[in-house]
């Protein structure tokens, strides 16, 4: 599928009908077409999407989205009629306005469609549609403003076609021309597309994972498998057996629910995205204020200010404390040779006291016994001579025993617990006491200075914030970051509830297979459900060989893309699909298996990578549609650009339009290279109040 000619009419700076073709030739792809900032090349890609997909331009592009979304489509579709024909439209007679707005144009007043309609209009010829031959297709979107009324037609052979108005317009261009889901990798903006590179969050996954089946066609069989299922439960909705029956619908019905609340957590989810992606950046506007205002100073650095000191302080006191207590022990460190002399003499004095206080004790011991002894032989029947002798030989013997105390006075008397406690302090004292007491003077000391210093820096702060503008910006900020901090909060109870639904949601769906099972079915229907059980069994199989195959084919493509388009020889060595269920991501690794972080990548690295995976993705999927790309090369040095103007532009597709700013991201030595490829170029001319196009040669076009 290739395209003859687009055409915008009164569409935004296009006053009138602008036309321009595309002449197909194998060997030159590219067409480009230029005009200075702000003459309309992003509204012509702009319009291409609103032609195709109306309402849902904003599940394609993400800047029309942030506009729909403060200001509300209709709004979009009245803002989009040229702003010179609009005054036209404005000056018309409030009378004819009314008639026309009753009973429609007539004869007499179809001249007003001139000034009060816009449309867009893109002919496609190479078209395959299944089982309907044709040559040509056209999409004609417009809007006019008196009816406020949008219309789509589409045109086959120059025809309307009962196909397009039996399944309708919308679901036509997304099944037989391009699905909204894949759309962005065939209209993107090279800028933008580096968001690819970041898919952090899971709706980004979620979206990276729903393109990835529709490109590959994934999708298609999922929905036929799913169409089944449903055919099954559809004959157990009417079986006869009712109680089983209607436990099922019953279950069934929870389980729409569920999937319907989920869809709109989800919505809620993505809504609050962009609402957050907004603040964020409106927060960062604020700071741009603060810091032409002279206050660089964001709010979390005067917190972490804050904390820092809060944290100084508590260690000042702690510190003080450990200084008191070391202080305490000074004046023994201090007395040196005087505390080591009376270490000495306490030990003395202790040892003299214990061993007088050991002997005291032994002669008591010896003086009992003997005491004992005597009284023993006082009794005995021995005759006087013979107990006398022996009376005086034990107390000989025992008197052996016996010891004298040392009469030399202790001069310093310490309790056993005053002398283990002084032993303590005097070893403290002689080993670490030096040590800690100088580690803890210089944490004091730093200790201090942080202090000091944050203090210093918060106090000339707060004295900025005094002003009354720095005031009012910072009171705007603070509130700013409270609304964000609210809004992330909220998004991850939606996220936490989203998980909470699917769990709920899987056991539901556990439940209706299990009822499945036991809901019996007349013949005829048993017949049919057998045969949608059996397909679905073959579907189920073909779906694992056919994401196993295509997961594959995708890494090998994403790292040959990557390693063709990259400065450094095989940066790549490994590419990695990681698919799990409704989330897709990819992980790159180095030749030695590292894990290479997306975020550690240059912009320009992380453009190639966001590249690579459109280029994988559209190779993979056989689609054939033409590739319309804004900023071609921006963010990409001489290099990169040379190997992304001869090693991807002109394979990406049949039919590639870029839409560069001449001299910025198309240098003049770049489109030497570029011109052997190039079919036709175009100019975007601007004469204040509109634009139009015109055609020049190729080797005018970078002198214009």
């Amino acid at each position: 599928m290739i395209i003859r000619n687009i055409t915008l009419n009164n569409y935004r700076l296009y006053e009138g009908k602008n036309t321009i073709s595309f002449p197909q030739d194998d060997d030159k792809t590219i067409f480009l077409i230029s005009g200075e900032n702000g003459f309309g090349k992003t509204t012509f890609l702009h319009s291409l999407i609103w032609c195709l997909y109306g309402r849902l331009i904003s599940e394609v592009e993400a800047e029309v989205r942030k506009d729909i979304a403060n200001s509300g489509y209709n709004t979009f579709l009245k803002s989009n009629l040229n702003s010179k024909t609009r005054v036209k439209f404005e000056s018309l007679d409030e009378k004819v306005k009314d008639k026309i707005k009753k009973r429609g144009y007539s004869l007499n007043t179809e001249y007003v469609k001139s000034f009060s309609t816009y449309c867009v209009s893109i002919n496609f010829e190479d078209v395959i549609i299944p089982s309907l031959p044709c040559t040509s297709l056209e999409v004609i979107r417009s809007y006019d403003m008196l009816l406020e009324k949008e219309e789509v037609k589409i045109l086959i052979d120059g025809k309307l076609n009962e196909l397009t108005t039996t399944i309708g317009a919308e679901v036509f261009i997304n099944d037989f021309i391009l699905s909204k889901d894949i759309a962005r990798f065939f209209f993107f903006d090279s800028e933008q597309i580096v968001a690819l590179a970041e898919t952090t969050t899971a709706t980004e996954r979620r979206r990276l994972c729903s393109a990835y089946n529709e490109v590959l066609g994934v999708s298609k069989y999922e929905d036929l498998k799913k169409n089944l299922e449903n055919v099954r439960l559809r004959l157990r909705r009417k079986s006869s057996d009712s109680i089983a029956r209607d436990n099922l619908i019953k279950i069934m019905d929870h389980q729409a629910l569920l999937e319907q609340q989920i869809l709109d957590k989800r919505v809620e989810q993505k809504k609050q995205e962009e609402e957050l992606l907004q603040l964020r950046k409106e927060d960062e506007a604020l700071q741009l204020q603060l810091m032409r205002e002279g206050n660089d100073t964001t709010t979390a650095e005067i917190k972490r200010l804050e904390k820092v000191i809060e944290a100084s302080k508590i260690q000042y006191e702690e510190d003080k404390r450990k200084l008191h207590k070391f202080l305490e022990y000074a004046p023994f460190a201090i007395t040196g040779r005087l505390l080591k002399e009376t270490r000495e003499q306490i030990e003395h004095d202790y040892k003299l006291r214990a061993a007088n206080n050991e002997q005291l004790s032994r002669n008591l011991v010896v003086s009992q016994i003997t005491s004992d002894l005597m009284l023993m032989f006082e009794h005995s029947h021995l005759d006087n001579n013979s107990k006398s002798e022996l009376i005086d030989r034990v107390q000989e013997l025992l008197e052996k025993y016996k010891g004298e105390t040392c009469t030399e006075e202790a001069i310093l008397v310490l309790s056993e617990s005053d002398y283990e406690e002084f032993s303590a302090v005097y070893n403290n004292i002689i080993t670490t006491y030096r040590t800690e007491f100088e580690h803890l003077t210089d944490d004091y000391r730093k200790n201090k200075q942080i202090l000091e210093r944050n203090s210093r820096k918060l106090s000339n702060i707060q004295s900025k914030e005094k002003d009354e503008l720095i005031k009012d910006l910072r009171s705007k900020k603070n509130s700013m970051e409270a609304v964000i901090e609210f809004a992330d909060q909220g998004i991850r109870l939606i996220h936490e509830d989203i998980g909470t639904l699917t769990q709920e949601l899987a056991t539901t769906r556990k439940r209706v297979a299990e009822l499945s099972k036991i809901v019996s079915l007349d013949d005829s229907d048993a017949k049919k459900d057998a045969l949608a059980e059996q397909l679905i069994s073959e579907l189920s199989s073909f779906l694992i060989a056919l994401k196993l195959e295509k997961k594959y084919s995708l890494e090998r493509r994403i790292k040959a893309t990557l390693n063709t388009l990259m400065h450094k020889e095989d940066f790549i060595g490994r590419v990695e699909v990681i698919i799990d269920g409704e989330d897709m991501d990819i992980d790159l690794f180095s030749v030695e298996g590292r894990l290479i972080s997306k975020d550690s990548l240059s912009k320009g690295e992380q453009q190639l990578y966001a590249t690579s995976i459109l280029k994988a993705l559209v190779d993979e999927s056989g689609i054939q549609f033409p590739v319309f790309i804004d900023s071609p090369l921006q963010k990409f040095d001489k290099s990169h650009a040379t190997k992304i103007i001869t090693e991807f532009y002109p394979h990406i597709s049949k039919q590639v339009v870029l839409f560069p700013l001449l001299h910025k991201e198309l240098t003049a030595e770049e489109y030497e290279v570029m011109k052997p490829l190039v079919k036709a170029t175009y100019l975007i001319k601007n004469d204040i109040t509109h634009s139009h196009i015109e055609s020049v040669d190729l080797e005018s076009f970078m002198k214009e």
